[in-house]
């Protein structure tokens, strides 16, 4: 391999790991302003929220989450609603999870004394 083809490789290679970095640093900026707004759009809150627009449509369509249709068309996002949806689903631990079953066990226990 010639000198120019190898600094060219070289200059690929550092140009794809500036891009990464660039669409890294966007996609930051993009949540910040996401956080500033009240209302998203579908393309928004499936950023907002890491998942594929049609995922999001699915869980309209199928009303899992909140969202607003004004005019029967576009769909709409409330940040606090998505972040209080968010929150809603959240997964026990197997700590947490162990702590509850010896709950029900004790208090399964003390019922039949």
């Amino acid at each position: 391999m010639e000198n120019s083809e190898r600094n060219t490789d070289i200059e690929i290679r550092a140009l794809k790991t500036r891009c990464t970095e660039l669409e890294r640093r966007l996609s930051g900026l993009e949540n910040v302003v996401y956080v500033a707004k009240e209302y998203l759009t579908l393309e928004e809150a499936a950023t907002f929220l890491g998942c594929t627009r049609s995922l999001l449509y699915k869980m309209t369509h199928l009303h899992t989450i909140p969202f607003y249709k004004p005019t029967n068309k576009l769909v709409y996002f409330e940040r606090t609603e998505l972040v209080d949806w968010i929150k809603r689903n959240r997964s026990l631990s197997d700590n947490e999870i162990e702590e509850q079953a010896h709950r029900v066990i004790q208090n399964l226990s003390t019922r039949k004394v």
